[in-house]
Parts: structure tokens; C-alpha cells; sequence
């Protein structure tokens, strides 16, 4: 049978296909260019963040504060010509999302800054900008670090929460001297006041867990995940005027959830673990994470025993077969649970986590994409049939917005256990 196209049809075709093909273009702009980076330079050792820490304070419904801290040891300096003193040149920019999956620019600036006092320094200063973020919403803010003499950039995703009134980014942890903590962990040792975005408020509500968590299970395993019961251990009251708590301390290890209102989970927490934290020295901090690299038996000989520090020295070195390789070995094992520890703390310690427990055993991964919910690490190239990719999901926990849980699957078991032999041979 002859098929026979009029010009009618043809018109017909050819603006069904234009029409796809612009509804086509439309969908892949749903999502922002960051959906589409490579962010594997955030979890790059040897790619040292210029930016070494992000804190968000919403100050009021229609703004909130960002603080950048960072790292002019990190830049490049160059002489300008003429001159007998080096510079530094970079640029701190930012650009606001409604998320992961929009490609609306709400808000955004580039600010432009040098340096020619701090050239072999090692000397972190804090910068600090508003950005028009209202409330109620959530949003996803993308600050770029560029260094301009060596025009190498990175950049760092943060999450904007003002959804509630009482959500952990209306509180600002100062220290005693009023300078930015960074990091939701505090030390023993640490004298730290909350700040809080409503003036009115006259005190906050603490709730304290001391609970101990296991550490993530294996790629591979089966078992459910966990589930943790939010009853808290104690609950306490800190007094806050004009917007500005008592000066604290965190006596104990564990979790403190600081609220304004206890009938919701929303707040902000902080954590004590070890005052060391996140660097493994002492003794009793080396053998936790060995769990990752031997059998039950192994693991419990070591845990009870007499001598726990000498039963690790002896594993080390029957691993390493010689004691110099060992020394070897310990650094850079631990060196990645420390490594862990500052990229992936969440409600416990970096190592524990499940980002933390392959970090540990396979390295930093060559690819990582990012999106609202999920989270997808890449060993080896992308789109290979022997590459090996992990999704982590991310959880909703009132603790913390780092939790993310690792999509378990049984073909991960021979990966996992070539890995660890690795470390073993």
C-alpha cells in the first residue's frame, strides 16, 4: 500500500516534533547547573576546601546571613607588575534556588576581594553577606569560591531552611569572644552562647540523648535500618535574653536539641563526642573503626580484651607484615576516618555513618551528583559496566539535615569484601 503525505500532515509532523522537542527543552532546564557538577572536590583531600565552613542565620522573614570561612593559605599570590609584594585575587558568589531542581535564579552577587598582607600565611578570615530568602520557604544556595590568579574554582551547596519559625538556621552558635562556631560539634572545653532570630524569646528547651550508636552496616546487608526513639534522656531549660542565651557548656557526650517550642522536633542541635574530635589520637579511638576491616571473632577479641591498644598494634602489623608498613597503613587509614568524621558527622560521628563507612573502605569517589533527596557517589568512570555506584538517600531527622542512608544491595557483597581484603593484603 502507497502512503501518501500531504503538506497538511507534513506542517501537522514537523510542529509536533518542534513541540516536543521545546517541551523536551524545557524539562532538561527543570534543573539547576549545580544537579549537573561534579562535586567529588568536596570530599578531595588533597584538594583542600578554600572554603572551610558555611553557617546560615535568618535574621529576619525576608533575609538571612551567611558566613563563609576560608583559607588565604590556599590561594595563589602573584607580584603585580611593578610592584615587590605579591597579591591575592579572588571573587566569593552566590546564586539562590527555590532547590536541587529548579533553574530560577532568586537571588545572587559576586563580590571581589584581595589580599597582600597574609602570603604564606596560614590565616582563615570570615566573610560575611545577606541574601533575599523569605520566609515561609526553603531554598538551595550555591556559593562559589574562584580563585582569580589561578582562576581554579569550587563550589559548596548549602540548604536554606525557613519553612517554621523554630527550624535550626533561626539559631547562630557564638563563641564566648561572640566569633561563628562552624561545626554542630562542641567541645568540653568550649563556652558557647544560641542566638536566636526571635528577640522575644526567654528560653529554650533541652532536650539531652546520650545514646551510643552502632556503626553503618554493610553495603550489602539485608537487616532494616535502625530505627532511633526520640525520648530524650533529660530535659533542662537555658535561660535567653534579647535574643542572646546564657553563656553554656556541654558537660557530657551525646546529643543536645535545643527548641523554642517541644511541640514540634524542629530546633537546633549540637553534639559532644570526644574532645579530640574529629581527629583519632588517643588509644580507645583506634579501635572502633577497625570494625569495618575484620570478622566478628576478630572484633570481639579485640574488644575484650586487656590490652586493647597492644591488640590493634598486632593487627596492624600481622596485616602489614612488617612494622614500618604498618605505620604506613594506620595513616592512611585513619587519616580517611578523620576525613570522615569532617565531611559526613550527622547525628553521630562521621565515621559511623553510612557515607563515612565507604568513604573509609573504597576513598574519595571520582563522581558525586547531588540532588534534594538523594545523593549518588561514582568509583571508577561514569556509564562503565565495572564502576561502582552508591546512592545515599537522604533521611528526614530532626538532628541534623547530613543524615543520608545508603541504598543497600546484595551485589555490593564481592566489591566490599575485594576492598577490605585490599587493605588486608
Amino acid at each position: 500500500m502507497n502512503m501518501y503525505i500531504t503538506d497538511k500532515m507534513l506542517i501537522r509532523v514537523i510542529s509536533a516534533f518542534c513541540l516536543a522537542l521545546l517541551l523536551f527543552a524545557i524539562g532538561c532546564k527543570m534543573a539547576n547547573k549545580i544537579t549537573y557538577i561534579n562535586l567529588s572536590q568536596l570530599y578531595a583531600p588533597e584538594n583542600r576546601p578554600s572554603i572551610s565552613g558555611l553557617r546560615v542565620f535568618n535574621e529576619t522573614d525576608s533575609t538571612s546571613k551567611v558566613f563563609v570561612r576560608y583559607n588565604l593559605n590556599e590561594l595563589i599570590y602573584k607580584m603585580p607588575t611593578g610592584k615587590t609584594y605579591r597579591k591575592a585575587l579572588y571573587s566569593i558568589s552566590y546564586e539562590l534556588f527555590n532547590s536541587y531542581e529548579s533553574d530560577v535564579v532568586l537571588d545572587s552577587a559576586t563580590f571581589v576581594m584581595s589580599d597582600s598582607l597574609y602570603y604564606k600565611q596560614d590565616f582563615e578570615l570570615v566573610f560575611d553577606f545577606d541574601i533575599r530568602a523569605k520566609y515561609p520557604g526553603n531554598y538551595l544556595l550555591q556559593v562559589t569560591f574562584n580563585d582569580l590568579n589561578s582562576k581554579h574554582s569550587n563550589i559548596y551547596p548549602k540548604n536554606i531552611y525557613k519553612g517554621s519559625p523554630y527550624v535550626a538556621q533561626n539559631f547562630l552558635p557564638v563563641d564566648e569572644l561572640g566569633e561563628i562556631i562552624f561545626n554542630n560539634w562542641i567541645k568540653s572545653s568550649t563556652k558557647f552562647r544560641l542566638l536566636s532570630k526571635n528577640q522575644t524569646t526567654q528560653k529554650l528547651f533541652v532536650r539531652y540523648h546520650d545514646d551510643e550508636f552502632p556503626v553503618a552496616l554493610p553495603p550489602f546487608a539485608t537487616a532494616p535500618t535502625p530505627t532511633y526513639d526520640y525520648v530524650a534522656n533529660n530535659l533542662f531549660t537555658v535561660k535567653v535574653d534579647g535574643g542572646t542565651s546564657d553563656l553554656l557548656e556541654l558537660p557530657g557526650r551525646g546529643i543536645y536539641h535545643f527548641q523554642t517550642d517541644t511541640s514540634t522536633r524542629y530546633g537546633i542541635t549540637l553534639f559532644r563526642f570526644h574532645d579530640d574530635y574529629p581527629n583519632v589520637t588517643e588509644p580507645e579511638q583506634l579501635m572502633p573503626p577497625l570494625r569495618y576491616l575484620t570478622s566478628n571473632k576478630e572484633f570481639n577479641e579485640i574488644l575484650h580484651s586487656d590490652n586493647r591498644k597492644q591488640m590493634v598494634d598486632d593487627f596492624w602489623v600481622e596485616t602489614a607484615g612488617n612494622e614500618g608498613r604498618a605505620v604506613e597503613l594506620i595513616k592512611n587509614y585513619y587519616s580517611r576516618v578523620e576525613y570522615a568524621n569532617w565531611y559526613f558527622s550527622s547525628f553521630k560521628e562521621g565515621w559511623k555513618t553510612d557515607r563515612g563507612m565507604i568513604y573509609i573502605i573504597f576513598g574519595p569517589p571520582q563522581i558525586v551528583y547531588r540532588r534534594s533527596d538523594i545523593e549518588t557517589w561514582t568509583y571508577g568512570e561514569q556509564g562503565n559496566r565495572v564502576s561502582l555506584t552508591f546512592d545515599f538517600i537522604k533521611a528526614i531527622n530532626p538532628f541534623t539535615d547530613e543524615d543520608y542512608i545508603l541504598r543497600r544491595q546484595t551485589d555490593f557483597k564481592n566489591p566490599w569484601y575485594v576492598a577490605v581484603d585490599y587493605w588486608r593484603r
